[in-house]
């Protein structure tokens, strides 16, 4: 049997979307996926195996980091080390398995439990996921938010504060449920005006450098996301595209929009639940699929509750 190997190429969102294309090789060439990742322990991928990429599988395998239909078609028999989270020109064999290869991500039971314990805790509230991605994501201009000039601009921190204020203009009893990169703690101003909660599960995983450390679990807090209806999300970031349309059920997110001020905060409204990420990446970059808001939210259904049924 043919081996496929994914290691720790890239953060954990965008192998997550590599192993849509991992599963469209094995469906149609039999290929066993193997996956080399720290976070194993804290989920599990169904009809995949926990295994380690030595130096002889690397002498041995083709490695892919993108492929078209040609290359596709040269894959049966060969032992492969994939690296390529949207490949292009595959859609007729990527897009009708993605939600079915999201369904093979589980999360680890005692995992699970603590994050129902903690939607329990704030049960008959509205919840808001806020995705803050910062590290290697950068502030393009720190008093206008822009998409151009750095390949992973981050979301000033203003934003999300001007974009909760109106939330909980609509709905006072809102909790607003904080993730992201580095210690959520340190968003002051986001704890001093708002009801803050973040989840107390200790990441153990340091391997990735700063850009990617957290102080809570990643993976607890990317299935967290996924529970919330409503979600503030970072524009372009795998981590955000998975938590709203690939895991759980669909959500709404608002995003800024290129030129937002502090002054006119420009929200935009992105559903694309089930779409892939470059359908997500697109709407962050160009505008597509994105919906402009007025600051009262109309559009955004506020009475929808976080939802673990499906942890």
């Amino acid at each position: 049997m043919p081996k496929l190997y994914i290691d720790e190429f890239v953060g954990i969102a965008n192998r997550l979307e590599t192993l849509v294309f991992a599963f469209a090789i094995k469906n149609s060439y039999g290929h066993d996926i193997i996956l080399d990742w720290h976070e194993l322990d804290s989920f599990t991928v169904d009809d995949t195996k926990r295994g380690h990429v030595w130096a002889l599988n690397k002498i041995a395998a083709m490695r892919i980091r993108n492929c078209d239909g040609n290359k596709f078609n040269e894959l049966a028999k060969k032992n492969i080390i994939l690296r390529a989270p949207e490949p292009e020109g595959l859609s007729d064999l990527l897009d009708p398995i993605y939600l079915e290869v999201a369904r093979k991500v589980r999360l680890h039971p005692l995992l699970a439990s603590k994050i129902q314990s903690f939607f329990q805790r704030v049960a008959g509230r509205l919840v808001v996921g806020v995705h803050i991605r910062q590290g290697d994501f950068l502030v393009v201009k720190q008093d206008r938010y822009e998409n151009e000039g750095y390949e992973w601009p981050a979301v000033p921190i203003w934003w999300y504060e001007k974009a909760m204020d109106a939330i909980q203009t609509r709905q006072k009893d809102t909790t607003f449920f904080l993730a992201g990169t580095g210690d959520p703690g340190t968003y002051k101003e986001l704890h001093r005006n708002f009801d803050i909660e973040t989840l107390d599960i200790v990441s153990p995983y340091v391997y990735k450098g700063l850009g990617h450390d957290s102080r809570v679990n990643p993976i607890a807090d990317l299935f967290a996301l996924a529970c919330c209806p409503v979600l503030l999300a970072t524009p372009i970031s795998g981590y955000s595209h998975w938590a709203a349309n690939a895991l759980g059920g669909p959500t709404d997110c608002i995003v800024p929009l290129p030129g937002a001020t502090r002054d006119n905060p420009l929200m935009g409204l992105v559903r694309l639940y089930g779409s892939r990420l470059h359908r997500w990446r697109d709407a962050g970059r160009k505008g597509k699929d994105v919906v402009p808001l007025p600051l009262s939210l109309d559009g955004i259904n506020l009475e929808r509750k976080a939802e673990t049924d499906w942890l």
